[in-house]
């Protein structure tokens, strides 16, 4: 067993755009509490991200402990999409992620419109349903408890050494958000997170390793500019590839919900 400690905790209320630095996350099955909660779509229904559109990365997010979602970009107002109680037998639209099927609460035109005239795209924000279980499926696999609009997993841990040993590869370092991680830790050896099995808290609470995280074109693009290159992909793959692409950070599964806070210890097994 080896002690490892949390520095940083992150929330992304809306996939793909800017995520939140939280001191204290409320942890649930689905992952830390609202995170990826809402997805920005196509009127189809496709998901968006910045895979697609790097402008995403320069949407800021605010959320309060009501769920009340406030959205910001530079010379635009801001605008604040308030929580509401849907009922069971409210209208819901179909959004797809990937291969998965979802059911979403649309958000609106006032915020769609923001948001298409933001992005240049024409699109919609939606809330997943209140009781709506997207369950944990990979390459055939189902896992204990379920997700929301996150790609495939509740959670993503990343050591700081990770990015350390990284950074001393490229000619110019990179911040942590280029990987937009939930959990940061330190005390560990570079990429030793991918051998953890468990992470627990003294609390309790327990996270459990899923499989690495195989990266895209998004850690390429500056979170704070937008703008795209080709590192660190470019570098990853020269010691970090494999059958399942260029591995960067761990997927947690959660077996046991509860709270954890920035400087917490964890017991890694």
């Amino acid at each position: 067993m080896k002690k490892v400690r949390i520095v940083e905790l992150n929330r992304y209320p809306v996939k793909s755009l800017g995520g939140i630095s939280l001191k204290k996350a409320d942890i649930e099955e689905k992952g830390i509490r609202f995170d990826r909660n809402w997805l920005v779509t196509l009127p189809s229904g496709k998901f968006l991200t910045q895979r697609e559109i790097p402008r995403m990365a320069l949407v800021h997010t605010e959320i309060n402990d009501d769920g009340d979602l406030t959205l910001s970009a530079e010379g635009r107002p801001d605008i604040k999409v308030p929580h509401v109680d849907h009922p069971e037998d409210s209208d819901f639209k179909r959004v797809t992620v990937w291969k998965d099927e979802c059911y979403a609460i649309d958000e609106g035109d006032e915020v769609a419109a923001w948001l298409s005239e933001f992005l240049e795209t024409k699109c919609r924000l939606v809330k997943m349903k209140d009781g709506f279980k997207r369950p944990i499926i990979d390459e055939g696999k189902e896992f204990d408890g379920s997700v929301r609009f996150q790609d495939q997993y509740p959670l993503l841990v990343i050591s700081k050494a990770s990015l350390d040993d990284l950074n001393a590869k490229l000619d110019k370092p990179l911040p942590m958000n280029r990987f937009r991680p939930n959990i940061v830790i330190e005390g560990c050896e570079p990429f030793e997170e991918d051998g953890f099995k468990t992470l627990t808290s003294l609390s309790g609470v327990t996270l459990v390793s899923a499989k690495p995280c195989a990266r895209c074109v998004i850690t390429t693009t500056d979170q704070k500019t937008a703008e795209r290159g080709v590192e660190p992909l470019r570098t990853l793959a020269t010691f970090r590839s494999s059958e399942h692409g260029v591995l960067f950070g761990q997927n947690l599964t959660v077996t046991k919900p509860g709270s954890l806070n920035v400087g917490d210890d964890l017991n890694a097994e």
